[in-house]
């Protein structure tokens, strides 16, 4: 992964994070029967994801209402549609620094907003790609960037709305919007249940030689069982055009897919 500013800023927050007893550190893994973006296929066999984030960073007793976090797809098995994934290799890797509204001003208790910076890095398109022929060819590394926004009220079935833009990237124009709703169930001390669902609309009115039309792409359900620090969860993926979210690889191409995941706060 090339170096960026991002970056560089993460490896600031992590010192601070080592060295600041106050700040709040969250890291975990998720394993997924497959990787799956706005309904379309990145990956239909397991992968790994690891994640980290540090937030409460504090300038003396003042807390800093920004967020700091990282976010990778490591590939467990090949996908039989893209020749540059390998086992035990990143496909992607995420940065991210988000600042948060609500610390600043928020109407109600309840209601949270935030606006981030995130960047998508694919480390295997940075070597030798090999095409459909197997001719080989440099892809170089095409990272994406997106400005997002967030907002969330917690009720007894919260809703949620999150839009992602990309400023630069092969998908620069292009937006992606959520809606969502979630609700939870404490079924015993420990052990929760949580039940969520949202839809996705993506515009590529804005996108150079996009191929696909803007609309409603999918709809995600997603049942989760918590058990402590531990998960299990499964997600169905209903398509809703064809012609925003094309049937077939890098499209709708898987329907269900199971997760397992544990986390560690400190």
């Amino acid at each position: 992964m090339k170096s960026s500013l991002l970056a560089s800023t993460l490896a600031v927050a992590g010192l601070c994070a080592v060295s600041a007893p106050a700040a709040n550190v969250d890291m975990g893994v998720d394993f997924q029967s497959a990787y799956i973006a706005t309904g379309a296929t990145c990956n239909d066999g397991f992968v790994a994801m690891p994640w980290a984030g540090i937030s409460g960073l504090k300038v003396g007793d003042t807390e800093i209402p920004l967020s700091f976090g990282f976010w990778g797809a490591i590939d467990l098995e090949t996908y039989d549609y893209n020749p540059n994934s390998r086992s035990g290799r990143f496909e992607e890797i995420d940065l991210d620094v988000t600042l948060d509204l609500g610390a600043l001003w928020s109407p109600d208790e309840n209601f949270s907003w935030s606006l981030g910076y995130l960047e998508y890095d694919y480390p295997s398109q940075g070597r030798t790609r090999v095409d459909e022929e197997g001719n080989e060819y440099a892809a170089g590394n095409n990272a994406d960037h997106l400005v997002v926004f967030k907002m969330a009220y917690d009720w007894d079935v919260s809703p949620s709305f999150v839009a992602k833009y990309r400023v630069a990237g092969p998908s620069q124009g292009k937006l992606e919007c959520a809606l969502g709703l979630s609700t939870g169930f404490d079924l015993t001390d420990d052990l929760s249940l949580g039940l969520s669902a949202d839809v996705w609309y993506v515009n590529v009115d804005d996108v150079d030689g996009a191929d696909t039309d803007s609309g409603l792409a999918c709809a995600d359900f997603t049942a989760k069982l918590a058990f402590q620090h531990v998960y299990a969860a499964v997600t169905y993926v209903a398509q809703i055009d064809d012609d925003v979210l094309p049937d077939g690889p890098y499209g709708y191409d898987v329907e269900c897919y199971g997760s397992f995941g544990i986390d560690y706060s400190f």
